[in-house]
């Protein structure tokens, strides 16, 4: 069997497990997200990290990183190398994602475009990073100070970095990688969000424009929540049972593992891999209580997801599996991106 077909069943063998509200998994664990490290200069005022993060900040060791993707390279066919820091302040970066790209693993990336140096942009290119967000939230740069602090305040230089990002792609005949320009929409920059898309749609060389949803994490900042727009949750009209602890997980720098991408502080974690292997995280105590409060309505037994709002999944309707996952990969609720 090859190796993207044995993902491809791995994949539905969760999705089937999610469906039917299986405690034990059937398949093997996907990896969402490595966290490269949670450095990061900026103080974003959406972003829990700059107000309720409480962990060591620290880089991944090169050994660990390279132990994660040989596991995860079984069943896992792309990783995000970002959690809560800027990946691009880690300087084995390019390292890393060659050695994910020889596993066979499409690699993503978001980062802020005031650090994509020259140097950065040619590790990206060189590497074959796979795909490159770049997260710039307004057309001005008060906007851009207000949202993510004084780090974030030189809106030409962000510009500038993008621009030679895209010369020197274009000069080397790259398609790689598929860059994304993103705002997150919230109330401080709703004023510029159409010159903002606009501007960057008439950009050479941007792939797609996007206006990021807004999201609250585990909605225990009071801040973070009232910058947001949008009311409609998906796990409100449709109740919803999140699908991530049937689906995959995050690991942090240290090489603790968490449940999602929402899990800023560590605060649930469900093991450690400089001590156990990812199956064995899969099938363990802590991630089956997990599934098992998420499939009984007990959420508030789980600090991390208590007050979540933004949660993912299908109705899960045992005899009607994959169509109800067809049809809400059509019409998803809680999504990761709203089009611009």
């Amino acid at each position: 069997m090859t190796q993207n077909m044995k993902r491809i069943i791995n994949h539905e063998l969760n999705q089937f497990a999610y469906n039917l509200q299986r405690i034990d998994p059937l398949g093997n664990p996907e990896v969402y997200q490595i966290e490269l490290t949670n450095h990061c200069p900026m103080a974003c005022v959406m972003c829990p990290r700059t107000n309720r993060m409480t962990r060591e900040l620290g880089y991944i060791d090169e050994s660990l990183f390279n132990c994660i993707i040989d596991e995860a390279s079984e069943f896992s066919s792309r990783i995000f190398f970002h959690h809560f820091g800027d990946s691009l302040m880690h300087p084995k970066l390019g390292e890393f994602i060659r050695y994910a790209n020889q596993r066979n693993i499409k690699t993503f990336l978001s980062a802020n475009p005031i650090l994509l140096t020259e140097k950065h942009s040619r590790e990206l290119v060189d590497s074959d990073l796979y795909e490159l967000v770049l997260s710039l939230d307004g057309l001005t740069s008060e906007t851009c100070a207000t949202i993510k602090g004084e780090a974030a305040r030189d809106v030409d230089l962000a510009e500038k970095n993008i621009l030679s990002f895209l010369k020197f792609r274009k000069a080397v005949s790259s398609k790689t990688p598929f860059l994304i320009m993103q705002i997150v929409k919230q109330k401080q920059n709703m004023h510029e969000i159409n010159g903002w898309v606009k501007k960057w749609n008439e950009v050479d060389g941007v792939d797609r424009v996007k206006v990021k949803t807004y999201i609250t994490w585990d909605g225990q900042d009071e801040l973070v929540n009232s910058l947001k727009l949008d009311e409609f949750s998906c796990s409100d009209p449709l109740n919803i049972v999140c699908d991530k602890p049937w689906t995959s997980v995050t690991i942090l720098w240290d090489g603790r593992v968490v449940p999602c991408c929402f899990d800023y502080d560590g605060i649930y974690t469900l093991g450690d891999l400089r001590k156990q292997s990812l199956k064995e995280i899969w099938g363990g105590e802590r991630m089956r209580y997990l599934r098992q409060c998420h499939r009984e309505g007990n959420r508030q037994k789980i600090k991390l997801c208590e007050q979540c709002t933004d949660m993912e999944g299908y109705p899960v309707k045992k005899w009607y599996y994959p169509l109800n996952r067809w049809f809400m990969s059509r019409n998803r609720l809680g999504g990761e991106w709203s089009t611009s």
